[in-house]
C-alpha cells in the first residue's frame, strides 16, 4: 500500500498536467471560429521583444518549478527503492552506490535547474533594457506623427526586425535601437558617446556591427519598397542611442548612417533631405509597408 501511495502521489499530477495540456491543444486544433478582425494588426513598440521576454518568462517558470520538485520526485525514488513489504528498516539502512546515484541525480537536476534560471534571467534582463529602449524612441516620435510623418513599429523582415520606421516629409528612416549601460561614474564624459561615421567610441568600450546593421536594414528596406511600389525609394538608416549623448568627430563629410538619442525627432520631417515625397508616393510607401505584418490568427 505504501509504495502504491507513493506512485500515485508522483504519477496522478504528471498525468493530469499531460491529458489537460493534450485536451487543450486538440480544443484550439478543432476550433474552426475565424477572428473577426479583417484588417492585419501592425506591431507596438518592442512587441518581438516582448515577445521573447515571455518566451524566458516561461523558460524561468519551467526551471523553477522542477527545480522544486527534484528533491520531493528524487526523495519518493529512493524510498520506492527501499521500500518492502514492512516498510522501510532503518536500523539495517546502509549507504551505498544505489543512493549515491540517487543523490547523485538529483542535485545534477537541480544544478541544470539552477543554471538554466540564471541563464534566463540575463537574457531576459537585456531585453527588457532593449524593450525600455525601443518604447523610449517611439515615445520620441510622437511629434513627427504630430508634423505628418508616418510612423511603424518592429516591422518584420526576413532578418529579424526593424524597430522602428518613419516616412518623413523627403525619405523614409530605417531606425535600430539600441540600449548600452552608462558606467557608475556621472558626469558629461560618462554619458558621452563619439561618432567617426565608422564605429561609436563609447566611455569603455568601442563598437561598429551596430553600424553594419542599421545600414543593411535601411539597404533591405529600400530594395523592399522599390520592388513593391515599382520605383526608387530612398531610406536613410539611423541608429538611435536613447538616453546618450552622440558626439560627431568627423562633421567634415555625410555619414552614411546617422546616429542620434531621438530626443529631437523633427528634423525627420525637415526639407533638408531633398525634395518632398508627393502625397501619394508616401501613401503607396504606407501601404506597401502595412501589407508586411501578417495576418491576425
Amino acid at each position: 500500500m505504501a509504495n502504491l501511495i507513493l506512485i500515485l502521489s508522483t504519477a496522478i499530477p504528471a498525468v493530469a498536467v499531460l491529458l489537460s495540456v493534450m485536451a487543450w491543444r486538440l480544443v484550439r486544433r478543432y476550433d474552426r471560429r475565424r477572428s473577426p478582425l479583417t484588417l492585419k494588426l501592425q506591431n507596438l513598440p518592442g512587441d518581438s521583444l516582448r515577445r521573447a521576454i515571455n518566451k524566458h518568462d516561461d523558460a524561468i517558470h519551467e526551471a523553477t518549478g522542477l527545480a522544486a520538485l527534484a528533491g520531493p520526485i528524487m526523495l519518493s525514488a529512493w524510498l520506492l527503492s527501499r521500500l518492502n513489504r514492512a516498510g522501510v528498516d532503518w536500523s539495517t539502512l546502509r549507504f551505498g552506490f544505489g543512493d549515491a546515484l540517487f543523490i547523485g541525480i538529483g542535485f545534477l537536476i537541480l544544478g541544470g535547474s539552477i543554471w538554466r534560471i540564471l541563464s534566463n534571467a540575463a537574457k531576459r534582463r537585456k531585453y527588457v533594457e532593449g524593450l525600455q529602449a525601443e518604447q523610449m524612441v517611439a515615445q520620441c516620435l510622437t511629434p513627427v506623427t504630430a508634423e505628418g510623418g508616418i510612423v511603424f513599429h518592429d516591422f518584420p523582415t526576413e532578418r529579424g526586425n526593424i524597430d522602428h520606421i518613419v516616412i518623413g516629409r523627403s525619405v523614409v528612416f530605417a531606425i535600430e535601437t539600441k540600449s548600452r549601460k552608462k558606467p557608475a561614474a556621472t558626469g558629461k564624459a560618462a554619458a558621452r558617446v563619439r561618432y567617426d561615421g565608422r564605429q561609436l567610441e563609447f566611455p569603455r568600450h568601442t563598437e561598429f556591427k551596430a553600424i553594419e546593421q542599421a545600414a543593411y536594414q535601411a539597404e533591405w528596406l529600400s530594395h523592399y519598397l522599390g520592388s513593391a511600389i515599382g520605383e526608387p525609394v530612398r531610406v536613410v538608416p539611423l541608429l538611435a542611442l536613447p538616453g546618450w549623448y552622440v558626439e560627431d568627430t568627423n562633421r567634415t563629410v555625410r555619414h552614411p548612417v546617422m546616429v542620434t538619442n531621438c530626443h529631437n525627432s523633427r528634423f525627420m520631417m525637415s526639407d533638408k533631405f531633398g525634395i518632398p515625397l508627393q502625397e501619394p508616393l508616401r501613401l503607396r510607401i504606407a501601404h506597401a509597408l502595412a501589407e508586411k505584418y501578417p495576418q491576425p490568427d
